[in-house]
C-alpha cells in the first residue's frame, strides 16, 4: 500500500547489492529475466524499480495506450503481474444498514470516543472482489467475490476497503483485506484457502498494508489503534494456518514490511510510529529496535547499500537510514546512520535508485539525498504544475516517475540534477502505484486500468 497505496488522515522499496557485507532485499519469488513478473506491492523485492529500461516515456489518450479497461468499484491496490495474468482487488459499495456504528476508537490522549471527521462507510455492506485480467489484452479472465457483507470499521472517505496490493508466488495469489480476511486463489480463480487474522481497526481510516511472501510464509503487518493487539502475523502460504505471531505495541500503521539480508541472516523490518524493529522472519523473534518515524507509518521502506531507509510525513517529516544486523536497542549506536527531517510524503513511498534516495512531498517536490550519507544532493525539484501526490515513486532505466492524484505522470532524469523530461496523463485520478512488466507500464486509475506500451511496429 498503498505500499499501502492508501489514503489516510487527510486521506491515510541501482539494483541492490547482494554481498555478505551489504544488505540485500530478498527476492520474494522466482521470476524470469527482466520484468516478466511484478509479483507484489512495488514489484520484485518491493523496490518500485523496473529491471528493464525500454518502457515508454510518453503517453496520452492517443499515444502508447495499448488498452484501457473499466474496473468496477473502488480500490487503491496496485496491479500485480505474473506472465499473462494481471491481478487487482476492488470494493463495491452495497446497501446501507442504518444504525450500524464503528468500534470505539482511542484518541492520541488514549481516551475513548475518538471519531475522525472524514471516516465513513461502516454502515454499508461491501463486496470485496479479486479480479484477474489478461495482461496483454486487458480482457477480464475471471472475478471472485472474497467477501460480501458489513465491514468491521470505517474507512477514510478517500480510502477504500481494497487498498492492500495482492502478492503472488506464480502458483497462488494472496489478497489481504485486513479485518475482512486473507484469501488465497489459484490462477484459475479457485479459492484454495481463507483465513482471519482478527479484527483490525485503524481509527476509522481503513486498510493499506500489503502482504509479502518469504519462503513458505505469507507475512502480514497488523498494527492497529494505539497499539493494543498490534502484531505481525505469519501464515503458511499453502494452507493459511498461522505459523507465528509477534506482538507489538506500536500504533496503527499502513506501511508494508520488507525482508533484507544482514550478513549471515535475513531480517524482517517493520516501520512504526514509536518503534522501527527487525525480526527473524522464520520465528517472529525481535532482533533489534530503534525509535520510530513518529508520524503515521504509511510509506514503505526501501533498502540498499547496506542500509534500510524509512520515511513518514503525516505531521513530523522523517527519513531515517538504519544499518540492519544489530541487537537490542540500537538507538544510540552507529547503526542509526543518518536522519533527515524534510521533504517526505504522507502516503507515497520513496525510491532508491543508484546512489541516490529520492523523497517526494505531498505536492510532488523532489529531494535527492546521497543514500549512504544522507547529504542533500538537491532539493526543491518541482513538477511542472501544482498537484497532489499519493502514488509512490517508481523508476526504470535512468528515469524516475511521479504520478499525481490528478492522473499526470511526470518523468524526470535520475541523477544529481532535477530535470523534468515528460508530462503524461491518463485523464483520470490515480492513487495506486505504477507496475512494470514485459515492456508495459500498468496504471490503475479511479475507473479504469491502463496498459502503456510502445506499438509493436516501432
Amino acid at each position: 500500500m498503498l505500499a499501502s497505496n492508501m489514503a489516510d488522515l487527510r486521506c491515510a522499496l541501482s539494483s541492490v547489492l547482494a554481498t555478505t557485507a551489504a544488505v540485500a532485499l530478498v527476492t520474494l519469488s522466482p521470476s524470469a529475466a527482466g520484468d516478466e513478473n511484478w509479483p507484489q506491492w512495488r514489484g520484485p523485492e518491493g523496490r518500485g524499480v523496473a529491471a528493464e529500461s525500454t518502457y515508454p516515456e510518453e503517453w496520452g489518450p492517443d499515444k502508447n495506450i495499448a488498452w484501457k479497461t473499466e474496473v468496477e468499484g473502488r480500490g487503491h491496490s496496485s496491479p500485480v503481474i505474473w506472465g499473462d495474468y494481471l491481478f487487482l482487488t476492488t470494493s463495491i459499495k452495497g446497501e446501507q444498514v442504518p444504525g450500524r456504528t464503528a468500534p470505539d476508537h482511542l484518541g492520541f490522549d488514549l481516551k475513548p470516543g475518538y471519531l475522525h471527521p472524514d471516516s465513513e462507510a461502516v454502515d454499508y455492506k461491501h463486496a470485496l472482489k479479486v479480479l484477474a485480467y489478461d495482461s496483454r489484452t486487458g480482457k477480464l479472465r475471471w472475478q471472485q467475490t472474497a467477501y460480501d457483507g458489513l465491514m468491521y470499521d470505517n474507512r477514510h472517505k478517500s480510502n477504500t476497503y481494497a487498498s492492500p496490493t495482492i502478492a503472488t508466488d506464480g502458483k497462488l495469489l494472496y489478497a489481504f483485506f485486513e479485518a475482512a480476511g486473507v484469501y488465497a486463489y489459484d490462477f484459475a480463480g479457485k479459492q484454495v484457502w481463507k483465513a482471519s487474522v482478527g479484527n483490525i481497526a485503524k481509527a476509522g481510516l481503513g486498510p493499506g498494508t500489503s502482504p509479502i511472501i518469504w519462503e513458505d510464509l505469507l507475512i502480514l503487518q497488523c498494527d492497529q489503534e494505539m497499539g493494543a493487539n498490534s502484531a505481525i502475523v505469519a501464515l503458511n502460504r499453502f494452507s493459511g494456518k498461522e505459523v507465528w505471531r509477534a506482538e507489538r505495541t506500536t500504533r496503527r500503521s499502513w506501511a508494508t514490511p520488507i525482508i533484507v539480508r544482514a550478513g549471515e541472516r535475513q531480517e524482517l523490518i517493520a516501520s512504526g510510529a514509536e518503534t522501527v524493529a527487525g525480526y527473524d522472519p522464520r520465528t517472529g523473534k525481535e532482533l533489534w529496535r530503534a525509535p520510530g518515524v513518529q508520524s503515521h507509518p504509511i510509506p514503505s521502506a526501501v533498502a540498499g547499500h547496506g542500509l534500510v531507509f524509512l520515511t513518514a510525513g503525516s505531521g513530523a517529516k522523517r527519513a531515517i537510514a538504519i544499518r540492519p544486523g544489530g541487537s537490542g536497542d540500537i538507538t544510540d549506536t552507529d547503526r542509526v546512520v543518518w536522519r533527515y527531517q524534510k521533504g517526505t510524503a504522507y502516503t507515497a513511498s520513496p525510491v532508491l535508485h543508484g546512489d541516490y534516495l529520492y523523497l517526494m512531498s505531498d505536492g510532488g517536490i523532489i529531494t535527492c539525498l546521497d543514500a549512504k550519507t544522507g547529504a542533500v544532493v538537491y532539493e526543491g525539484g518541482r513538477p511542472p504544475v501544482g498537484a497532489t501526490f499519493r502514488s509512490s515513486l517508481t523508476a526504470f532505466g535512468d528515469r524516475i516517475l511521479e504520478t499525481s492524484e490528478e492522473g499526470d505522470t511526470f518523468v524526470f532524469r535520475a541523477g544529481p540534477k532535477h530535470e523534468v523530461l515528460h508530462s503524461n496523463s491518463i485523464g483520470e485520478p490515480v492513487w495506486a502505484s505504477l507496475a512494470f512488466a514485459h515492456d508495459t507500464i500498468y496504471i490503475r486509475g479511479d475507473k479504469h486500468l491502463f496498459a502503456v506500451r510502445k506499438p509493436l511496429d516501432r
